[in-house]
């Protein structure tokens, strides 16, 4: 008998290690949803005329798309992920998108000049416009942390009274009208403009920013603590965390998001959307918890997140290309996330 081959004598142990590997790979929700996502451009890729959708343009025009949302998504994975919730985030969006186009038209020049599309004070109109949204997102958040930190109140429910109170404020300050003659140099600067002729500037800044957060949720005390409050706030507090600090940061950090995304919505269309905006809160939560965050805490994934925000584009646009209504991606989204939660429930319930 000839003795065993060295390749014969690893096998056994390389077969369980990839068995290992791949076991814990399937544990992952991100992974999952990546396979829909993969599955769902390569039907529609397929299937559409021509194959269409198979195009560097319709895949930077997803990503132009999904800019906005994936922002919402991001700051909603920290807040989740510390078992908090945002329900105002389209509330923000509106009000601070409102405030910066007023201050955008109020200092560019007279109301006779800004109505003929004459801004003789166009830079620093621009500039102050984009810090009053940055700060009117930002201060928002930081009211809604401030009422669940100091109050003791649910975020749920907090967030879900300042929406009321967000799109008040803006519908008494335009009187339900959208805020007209934002100079459409912001739309032909900016919005359309391209890196090298090929990725949008919009999808530039979100994707810096989300490799950002990735890194601080991932690499840096400040994600360990925002996962260790979402896993336990009384272990947090016992371990030296400031529970309430660290809440407001978030909610901060969310607010400061949402300022960002108002930002790119007014230069994107050239105006407010006094009217839209209403289920950005569902759609920033439906995409963070598609991507593997868990509702319940202490779980959260920037990378499944980023897949959970493409999921709902891609099969608006490939719908769209197909030639059918749009609305059907509510329904598929809404069964994929009720498939997250439950592949997340089953896996909480294994590590018990």
């Amino acid at each position: 008998m000839s003795a065993p081959t060295h390749e014969e004598n690893l096998s056994p142990l390389a077969s369980t290690d990839r068995s290992t590997w791949f076991s814990r790979l399937c544990e992952h929700t991100a992974f999952w949803m990546l396979l829909i996502l993969l599955g769902l451009v390569f039907i529609f890729s397929l299937i559409s005329p021509n194959h269409a959708f198979f195009s560097v343009s319709n895949f930077f025009t997803i990503a132009l798309n999904a800019s906005q949302l994936v922002l919402l998504a991001a700051g909603m994975t920290f807040l989740l992920g510390s078992r908090e919730f945002d329900l105002s985030v389209g509330a923000n969006v509106v009000l601070s998108s409102i405030l910066a186009a007023k201050t955008i038209t109020g200092l560019a020049g007279s109301p006779d000049q800004v109505a003929m599309g004459d801004y003789p004070n166009l830079t620093v109109a621009i500039i102050a416009g984009v810090a009053v949204a940055l700060l009117t997102g930002t201060l928002f958040g930081l009211i809604n942390g401030l009422v669940v930190t100091r109050l003791k109140i649910s975020s749920f429910l907090v967030t879900l009274a300042t929406t009321t109170v967000g799109l008040g404020i803006a519908l008494v300050i335009t009187h339900g009208a959208n805020v007209p003659d934002i100079p459409r140099v912001l739309q032909i600067s900016f919005a359309t403009n391209k890196i090298f002729g090929v990725i949008p500037l919009p999808v530039a800044v979100s994707l810096i920013i989300v490799c950002l957060l990735w890194y601080i949720l991932s690499k840096t005390r400040f994600g360990t603590h925002t996962l260790a409050l979402g896993s336990s706030p009384n272990a947090a507090r016992r371990a030296g965390i400031d529970i309430n600090s660290h809440s407001l940061y978030l909610f901060g950090l969310m607010g400061l998001l949402c300022g960002v995304a108002a930002v790119l919505d007014i230069s994107r269309f050239a105006t407010t959307n006094i009217g839209g905006h209403q289920t950005d809160n569902l759609q920033a939560v439906a995409a963070a918890v598609i991507g593997g965050t868990s509702l319940f805490g202490g779980i959260a994934s920037m990378s499944g997140t980023v897949i959970g925000t493409l999921i709902p584009v891609v099969l608006s646009t490939g719908l769209v290309i197909m030639g059918l209504d749009s609305f059907y991606q509510l329904i598929v989204v809404g069964l994929i996330v009720i498939v997250a939660v439950y592949i997340d429930q089953r896996n909480r319930q294994r590590s018990v």
